[in-house]
């Protein structure tokens, strides 16, 4: 194999450059990952959106009960960059026809595929079926326009099914064409093209012919037509008022021979529509005039809503997680995700670094009546001062319709839930995995929850925090899980600051009030706790720590969780070209010299102690590690020690008076 860049010319002896040392350098672990339930979008399917409108256009607004607009609304908005989003959905899950039929249907009248016009035995039009991309009632609004257009019109001669064709035309195998000549009706017919080929006449020239599936005239008899190409305009329009969508794809062919076949293009590139059952193996127009067939297309069903059948088991797939396949959690096209949904399947995608369930407390109940609306104030004729304004309520619940678990009843399955995740989390070792005190806990519950976990994996946040809707003319607040807000400054300070940083101290943009006011023994309880707390201050709610959930002193640290789980990572994706590499002190060398590179620009960052590189890191990769009989094996080995930098959590200040009456902080 020619090495790159490397530009050969006779033959000969080339002398080519050094093999390039191995560099290493840091992975971003600012991409966050949130399951949860949303009106539209593809299910058990991560979606990568780098902005807030991305979201929208995939997944809808806030008209459903689900709190994963909230969540992902709130990570975009502390200033992340890069989220994968992943709609669940109740069991069982497509293909399943109990699935599908949650999926609206529409129905599209054409001809049959032998030009007859109806169906065989009812004297009805023949009918091919779109549906809607994905589950939900949001479905009813699609709209589908069929439209079919000649193109390319041009006069050639027909001899039995070969039809000459001009130099400039080349219609690829699979496409229609319409015919108008003696004895095929004032409109045409229709004739499909099964291949192209190149005829030489008795003069000697070379000319192109189309091979069609029929001949237009009686036997071999040469005959003058009109042709014309035929194709199909498919748009499809969602009526959203909020988010109106619309696609358009035109130059689609007509059978399945041709490389832009009308049901292909749909479901390779449609995000809104996909063809439903069987299609032939050709489509007509239902007329010869190709009339624009919007009167063509029925609505034949109607879309549902699944809420209330998703329970703890759609934000998981039915293998344990213990079953999971290993092989895909660095490929997700690998043989994991085949088995994997919701967070599991989440778990797949080697980009997540930071992983949210804000619905993972879902409990679905019958959405409540409406409160009554309260009658408007007349005013009267003598003026009164106003009264003083009300504090602020606390954030209702989720939408009508869903619901949290209980934070006292149902705290064992709270527990057995984030349990589940968490596990995810240290199976994977890539991410970790942000878990929401449930809300309403008193501190000594929050306490027995916490005694439920230990895991540098995992982090809490406390408590839930309430944003105004942006849908409500009422200017309500939404409780919102606190993970997505710490999950978009753990990005954010990442991305400004890098890795080495502590992500708190920063405050909850759009947080406007919280479900509980902590006073400040409660705040030390739970930091005590290793609880990160969101805490009310002047200008918002600002998050006081970054710890973990790790009863491990040295992992206490978020920061120096996500610090050694950057170095695991480089070392396993950027150290796969070495393998099969010749085992020689060079080599050694050269891995040595790319560790050292790596970690000294950790060191000068901040993000290892110490008062010099002796101090912050070591990397041995020498004889002792690797003797005879380990280099036989086919190993090499290397031993990197570091030690990172803690974040500051506390000031301690101490104010003395001296005699003369000064005051001096030493």
């Amino acid at each position: 194999m020619t090495p790159p860049g490397l530009r050969l010319g006779a033959p000969g002896v080339h002398r080519d450059g050094p093999r390039p040392q191995p560099a290493f350098r840091p992975v971003r672990l600012d991409v966050a990952g949130f399951v949860g339930v949303a009106p539209r979008g593809p299910v058990d399917t991560p979606v990568a959106v780098d902005r807030w409108p991305d979201y929208l256009r995939r997944f809808g607004g806030f008209e459903g009960p689900g709190l994963l607009p909230h969540a992902v609304r709130a990570f975009f908005a502390q200033g992340g960059v890069r989220a994968h989003v992943l709609r669940v959905a109740p069991l069982p899950r497509a293909p399943h026809p109990a699935a599908a039929e949650a999926c609206a249907l529409h129905r599209i009248r054409l001809a049959r595929p032998d030009g007859r016009g109806t169906a065989p035995g009812t004297g009805q039009p023949y009918e091919v079926h779109l549906r809607a991309r994905d589950e939900g009632s949001w479905g009813g609004r699609l709209s589908v326009r069929w439209e079919f257009t000649g193109a390319d019109q041009f006069t050639a001669t027909a001899t039995a099914r070969e039809l000459t064709l001009p130099e400039a035309l080349r219609p690829p195998a699979g496409s229609l064409l319409r015919l108008q000549g003696p004895g095929l009706g004032p409109a045409g017919s229709f004739f499909r093209v099964l291949e192209e080929a190149v005829r030489q006449d008795p003069a000697g020239l070379r000319r192109p012919v189309a091979l069609l599936d029929r001949a237009p005239g009686e036997g071999a008899r040469p005959v003058d037509v009109t042709a014309e190409l035929v194709t199909a305009t498919v748009t499809v329009t969602d009526a959203d008022p909020a988010h109106p969508r619309h696609e358009r794809f035109t130059g689609l062919g007509l059978c399945r021979a041709h490389p832009r076949y009308a049901a292909a293009v749909l479901a390779a590139d449609s995000l809104l529509t996909t063809p439903d059952g069987s299609w032939p193996e050709g489509l007509l127009p239902p007329d010869a005039f190709l009339t624009p067939a919007r009167s063509a297309v029925v609505p034949g069903r109607e879309g549902r809503d699944r809420y209330a059948a998703i329970d703890a088991d759609s934000f998981h797939g039915p293998a344990p997680v213990e079953l999971l396949p290993v092989g895909g959690a660095e490929d997700p096209d690998g043989p994991g995700p085949a088995a994997a949904a919701g967070m599991d399947r989440m778990a797949l995608v080697p980009e997540v670094a930071l992983l949210c369930v804000p619905d993972l407390l879902w409990h679905h109940t019958e959405a409540p009546a409406p409160a009554p609306e309260p009658p408007p104030r007349s005013g009267g004729p003598v003026f009164a001062p106003c009264p003083p304004p009300a504090a602020p309520p606390p954030p209702a619940a989720p939408r009508e319709g869903g619901t949290l678990l209980d934070g006292h009843g149902g705290l064992s399955e709270i527990i057995r839930r984030q349990q589940r995740l968490v596990a995810l989390a240290e199976r994977q070792r890539r991410f970790v995995a942000l878990l929401d005190v449930p809300p309403g806990l008193p501190v000594r519950s929050v306490a027995r929850w916490r005694a439920a976990f230990d895991s540098s994996y995992a982090a809490a946040y406390h408590p839930w925090l309430g944003v105004v809707a942006p849908d409500d003319p009422r200017g309500r607040a939404v409780a919102v899980p606190p993970s997505a807000f710490a999950a978009g400054i753990i990005a954010e300070r990442e991305r400004r600051l890098g890795l080495s940083w502590g992500p708190a101290n920063a405050l909850a943009a759009q947080a406007v009030t919280s479900a509980q006011d902590l006073a400040e023994a409660d705040r030390d309880a739970l930091h005590l706790l290793d609880v990160d707390v969101f805490h009310r201050e002047r200008d918002g709610f600002r998050l006081a720590s970054a710890r973990t959930l790790s009863r491990d002193p040295g992992y206490r640290q978020l920061s120096v969780r996500r610090l050694m789980t950057m170095l695991r990572l480089v070392l396993e994706r950027q150290a796969q070209p070495l393998a099969f590499e010749p085992h020689s002190p060079q080599l050694r060398t050269e891995l040595t010299g790319s560790l050292v590179q790596l970690l000294r620009g950790l060191y000068r960052s901040g993000a290892l102690a110490g008062e010099s590189e002796d101090e912050a890191f070591f990397v041995r990769c020498d004889e002792r590690l690797n003797p005879a009989w380990s280099v036989g094996l086919g190993r090499l080995v290397a031993e990197v020690g570091v030690a990172p930098a803690h974040p500051l959590e506390y000031l301690v200040l101490r104010i003395a008076q001296d005699a003369d009456g000064a005051v001096r902080v030493v």
